[in-house]
């Protein structure tokens, strides 16, 4: 039986859209038109030649549309098709750009004599605390992937966002110390016609890992492994108490609507509530500036005691101070504490 001519699917990668395909010609001899939809991009279409032998197909192809401002380049396609007559395989241009892709298979408006069943997919999380991570440490983290992916992604957003291939990130030489965003991605097949996929990201907002699969118990097991080989990478600060999911700022808070009744005035409660909320906000303003939710390192980490010491004890530092400044307010409008009058003027000498 001779090859679909008509294919829809997605790629993935360094680029990620959605795909069309249109094929003519006999296997050994195909010709067509690639269609590839990324968002924010617009579409790119290729003039593809190419053959099926079963159940392989490749097709190379050159760019026919151009988009401004947009470069491409030489398009190489190699796919296999598994039994349920769906192609899966990797694509690559000349300038670089790599990834995976699924197609399936369309037949014009023929309704399907079998109704397929949908693909059951298991996805696991987990997010971390703070992390602290350097370049060599992201490259012992995806070379571990590595060993069961055929390709791994790392993307790193330091101003600009780079993404590159594991052996390409390796031999970066980055201008600027520290990286806001670091992403590791890599998928493959898993021989039943679905992906399995691995990605961790740490930024300043979430610090997560995340796996994703059909077969359920490859992605609790992978998911743990993750959380294992990453753990030693967090950093206990005073904002987050990892045992009860709290921070100091929840507790100055709590603590301070206990307080609240003792107060006699609705002055001196809104004095107190408005102290602890410019201290919660002085906390987040200061681990922002001085102690990140992630701090990644792109070029050489403080070494040293004091260097790794050093966000530990700036964040119990700040996170102490706060919370003196909050119990000596409420001491003073509680009228525990009293602040001394200043001493009065010494009086003119006698005789004047």
């Amino acid at each position: 039986m001779a090859l679909t001519k008509r294919w829809a699917g997605r790629a993935w990668g360094t680029n990620i859209g959605n795909v069309f395909v249109t094929l003519e010609g006999e296997d050994a001899a195909l010709t067509g038109t690639l269609r590839m939809n990324e968002e924010g991009v617009g579409i790119a279409v290729y003039a593809v030649r190419g053959t099926f032998d079963a159940p392989t197909l490749t097709l190379t192809g050159q760019p026919e549309a151009e988009i401004e401002g947009v470069e491409f380049g030489r398009l190489t396609v190699t796919g296999t098709m598994n039994a349920k007559g769906e192609i899966h395989g990797d694509w690559q241009t000349t300038i670089g750009s790599a990834g995976t892709f699924t197609l399936l298979p369309h037949t014009g408006g023929e309704q399907p004599t079998d109704v397929q069943r949908a693909e059951q997919f298991h996805t696991a999380r987990h997010n971390f605390g703070a992390i602290e991570i350097d370049k060599d440490q992201i490259t012992e983290i995806a070379g571990s992937i590595r060993r069961e992916f055929p390709s791994v992604i790392v993307t790193v957003v330091a101003g600009t966002e780079q993404a590159r291939y594991l052996e390409d990130f390796k031999q970066l030489q980055f201008t600027v110390d520290r990286a806001e965003i670091i992403k590791i991605f890599a998928q493959k097949p898993d021989g039943s016609g679905s992906n399995q996929v691995v990605s961790i990201e740490f930024g300043p907002q979430v610090n997560t890992a995340m796996t994703q699969g059909a077969n359920e118990a490859w992605v609790l097991g992978q998911l743990e492994t993750l959380k294992r080989d990453l753990k030693r990478y967090e950093r206990t600060y005073i904002t987050n108490f990892k045992r009860w999911g709290i921070g100091i700022n929840q507790v100055m808070l709590l603590a301070a609507i206990v307080f609240l009744p003792s107060l006699s005035g609705l002055k001196d409660r809104a004095i107190l509530m408005g102290v602890v909320l410019a201290l919660i906000f002085g906390v987040n303003a200061l681990h922002s500036r001085y102690v990140p939710y992630a701090a990644i390192y792109l070029r050489e980490k403080k070494k040293g005691w004091f260097g790794k010491a050093w966000p530990r004890v700036a964040s119990w530092g700040i996170g102490i101070v706060a919370t003196v400044i909050a119990g000596l307010a409420a001491a003073y409008l509680q009228g525990a504490l009293k602040i001394p009058a200043p001493p009065p003027a010494i009086e003119a000498s006698q005789g004047k």
